[in-house]
């Protein structure tokens, strides 16, 4: 479990600061942000192709990043607008990350 725990804990650092750069840099959900986060998950994830940890991995660390997606869509959502609809704008972040994360 330790190793499980670590291995999280570097993939969540590594998505932290891709998601530091996509937004410094507005990258492209669907052709540049996207693509590499799931080379990132599935890099990770690759370490443990053959382990029944792999799939507690790739869940950990799809689900640390859709929070992030979400946390980041709201924000942009306040700034555009000053009355929104937290509810409505947090389930059409969700369904855009799985969109676009199963499309790419």
């Amino acid at each position: 479990m330790e190793n499980n725990n670590t291995t999280i804990l570097i993939g969540k650092s590594i998505i932290k600061r891709f998601f530091n750069y996509y937004e410094n840099e507005s990258l492209d959900d669907e052709n540049e942000f996207f693509p590499v986060l799931k080379i990132i998950i599935s890099g990770i994830v690759d370490a443990f192709k053959n382990d029944s940890r792999s799939l507690i991995i790739e869940k950990e660390l799809k689900e640390y990043s859709k929070q992030i997606y979400i946390s980041l869509w709201l924000r942009h959502a306040e700034e555009d607008e000053e009355d929104i609809d937290v509810e409505y704008e947090r389930k059409a972040a969700i369904r855009a990350f799985e969109d676009i994360y199963k499309k790419v």
